[in-house]
């Protein structure tokens, strides 16, 4: 989901300081029980799964992201996390035995790249778009709020860092073929900048479809793209219901949902979204047949949580409430969270890692991604 580019100054030297934390996790020794059936994880997408690149590129203001109480639940401190502790993809690494790898942009200067990217390498940033800078600038959005890091240009960054890891074709297909792919999730944020910029719902609307096909598209070439190079296992996210979100509910009550209280029309959108990818998810399982492409319903697994709160340990009366709303227009000032994990979202566009927690169990052993990644780890 989009991140919150601050114009206000920030100190640095507390930047500066969280940094070099994830670096140093990724650096620790793998786990005695490390799997063997995935020697690397390679990750794309947005601020749902970013670790620390968001921060690298904003260093100057970054935002709440670098202060806590951001972090506060696992790592202690902030750490780049736009949540209160671990995202989808801490728990899938925890999961595969790996030690924390690296966000791209944090890779450690001077040491070996082949090293560094032993586990493979996180190249999501929080704020990114499917979409290019030129095609939203032209769409009259900002763009200095928008890192330059769309979908392709993290694919473009992952093409760099094969070539690191392999010196032949030979090497990069044995690279490619023992790799697990997390391709999204990606594109909510080209509906998010619109609407955070204040732009209208009339404004939006006529952009939608055109916005769907080009994300669906780009999705599609930029796995057409990983096939090409070898990779055989991807797992490629939907959107979660945007619908539901703490920031967005702020807008008037019209078109709410009785049953569940969010936002009818924004998650009809992402519904849309979702059926378009899963579409070209299919097409490209016909013509690769040899390639393991599995969609992962986001949506289904954080509306169960917002239509069940009290069976998943969260509470009824918070669940479309922010635990600590600082990306909350009027409510920015101190909040109380004494129990994060009893809320969905943490800070009104983002989840917390209870959250993160049930989506990545979903992915790792069903029922949200068929099959799971760890049946096809098993068979890898």
């Amino acid at each position: 989901m989009i991140s919150w580019a601050s114009s206000l100054p920030r100190k640095l030297v507390v930047a500066a300081s969280l940094l070099a934390l994830p670096v140093a996790i990724a650096a620790s020794p793998a786990p005695a029980n490390q799997s063997s059936c995935y020697k690397r994880l390679f990750s794309f997408g947005d601020s749902l799964i970013d670790t620390g690149n968001y921060i690298v590129h904003f260093s100057a203001t970054p935002g709440p992201v670098v202060e806590l109480p951001y972090g506060e639940t696992f790592f202690g401190r902030p750490t780049g996390h736009w949540s209160d502790g671990r995202l989808i993809v801490d728990f899938i690494v925890e999961r595969l035995g790996f030690p924390y790898w690296p966000a791209y942009l944090q890779a450690a200067a001077g040491k070996s790249l082949a090293e560094e990217f032993r586990y493979g390498v996180n190249f999501a940033v929080g704020s990114a778009t499917a979409l290019s800078q030129d095609f939203l600038r032209k769409k009259h959005l900002r763009v200095d709020l928008i890192p330059p890091y769309s979908l392709d240009v993290q694919i473009g960054l992952f093409k760099k860092v094969l070539a690191v890891l392999g010196s032949t074709d030979q090497e990069r297909k044995a690279v490619m073929a023992r790799s697990l792919f997390l391709v999204g999730e990606i594109g909510a944020n080209d509906y998010n900048h619109p609407l955070l910029q204040n732009k209208t719902l009339e404004w939006v609307r006529p952009l939608v479809p055109r916005v769907i096909t080009s994300i669906a598209l780009l999705l599609s070439l930029s796995i057409e793209a990983l096939i090409e190079l070898g990779a055989k296992i991807m797992y490629v996210p939907g959107i979660f219901p945007i619908g539901c979100t703490p920031r967005y509910l702020l807008f008037p009550n019209v078109d709410r949902d009785p049953a569940t209280g969010c936002l009818w029309w924004l998650n009809s959108l992402t519904l849309v979204h979702n059926r378009m990818l899963k579409s070209k998810l299919d097409e490209l399982r016909h013509h690769h047949p040899g390639v393991s492409i599995t969609y992962v319903d986001y949506y289904g697994v954080v509306l169960s949580l917002v239509t069940k709160p009290a069976e998943n340990g969260f509470g009824v009366e918070t669940v479309l409430d922010a635990c600590y709303p600082v990306l909350i227009p009027g409510r920015t000032g101190p909040v109380e969270c004494s129990d994060p994990s009893r809320c969905v979202s943490w800070d009104g566009l983002h989840l917390t890692e209870a959250t993160y927690k049930i989506m990545a169990r979903g992915m790792l052993d069903g029922p949200f991604a068929a099959p799971a990644i760890m049946s096809t780890c098993q068979h890898n």
